[in-house]
């Protein structure tokens, strides 16, 4: 398969968390857990919940703000926002719409990308198409949640696990070059949903009730897809551009469980210290997770010029993607 010699890359970064911290021992306080039984089986310590009058629009706005400073440009070049989420702020508007209100400006392209964690992935791979094309010149790809909001604090399995934020990529010509990507996705049901809300089974006063707006998860099911998952998409990737595992300078995958990526990274032939991973700090941020790694990882110098990174994410869908940067 041919790589595709693009013209589009990255131009700048932006990551938001919220300030509110929820530590494992406040869930400890919730539900029946502790810091040790959700540190050893996760990586995490800690996650950013947003406020109640904070929505994912306001958090992606924060992430856009910051990406258009980091790319020296204002929020009139932008001539398309695409942002992937699993929380809108209404199913209409979309939270793309939303974004575009708080940045003040109209006449944009507006799209919404509801496949989960792998949202920015997704948005990503569209943002470059889009100015590969040459129809937009400066293109926002974020990913943004507000987790809490769809987030079932009775259940053990899930409760522990998310978090809040947003991260953002402008995305032009030049930059940082998006050598190759690509979205996919394997339809299951089970292993990642949430059941109320569509036309399938729309919200009831039985269902709120229950929780039916919540993330439901079949942890084994989940499990077994990311590692196999991120193996064959981390080959093809590497076979694309012609590369060998140990050309890539950081791995920056979808944050979801630290051993989980460990293993898969370990499988994939990716060294350890190679693998970018924040998730003690934020939880599992969905769509925002992989922006907001990669925005880390620039700032706190672990890419530099010259360096091949890939990113890697999957969600509910199943949905998967990736794209191959070099900075």
């Amino acid at each position: 398969m041919a790589v595709n010699n693009n013209i589009a890359g990255i131009l700048g970064l932006g990551s938001y968390a919220p300030e509110k911290v929820l530590t494992n021992d406040d869930l400890s306080k919730i539900v029946d857990t502790s810091d040790e039984w959700i540190f050893t089986r996760t990586g995490i310590r800690e996650r950013r919940i947003a406020r109640p009058d904070q929505y994912t629009s306001d958090l992606a706005y924060e992430a856009a703000k910051r990406a258009l400073a980091n790319a020296g440009l204002k929020p009139s070049d932008v001539g398309y926002i695409l942002v992937g989420t699993a929380c809108p702020d209404t199913p209409f508007p979309n939270t793309a719409a939303w974004v575009s209100k708080a940045l003040g400006i109209t006449d944009v392209g507006c799209l919404d990308i509801s496949t989960a964690c792998s949202g920015f992935a997704y948005a990503l791979e569209l943002a470059a198409s889009l100015v590969d094309c040459g129809r937009y010149k400066h293109v926002l790809a974020i990913g943004a949640e507000k987790l809490s909001a769809i987030t079932d604090y009775t259940d053990r399995g899930t409760c522990v696990l998310f978090g809040d934020g947003a991260g953002a990529a402008v995305v032009g010509a030049g930059g940082h070059r998006i050598i190759t990507s690509r979205s996919t996705c394997d339809f299951n049901y089970d292993a990642l949903h949430i059941k109320h809300g569509g036309s399938r089974a729309p919200h009831t006063h039985e269902s709120i009730e229950k929780n039916g707006h919540c993330i439901r998860m079949n942890g084994r099911e989940v499990y077994r897809f990311v590692v196999d998952k991120m193996v064959t998409l981390t080959k093809e990737a590497l076979d694309r551009a012609g590369l060998k595992p140990e050309d890539i300078a950081l791995f920056v995958p979808h944050q979801a469980n630290a051993y989980m990526l460990e293993y898969a990274a370990d499988k994939a032939g990716i060294p350890r210290d190679r693998l970018f991973m924040n998730i003690e700090k934020f939880g599992n941020t969905s769509g925002a997770s992989v922006p907001m790694a990669l925005d880390e990882a620039v700032q706190t110098g672990r890419v530099k010029k010259g360096d091949y990174v890939l990113l890697v994410a999957f969600g509910g869908g199943l949905s998967s993607g990736y794209s191959l940067v070099q900075w």
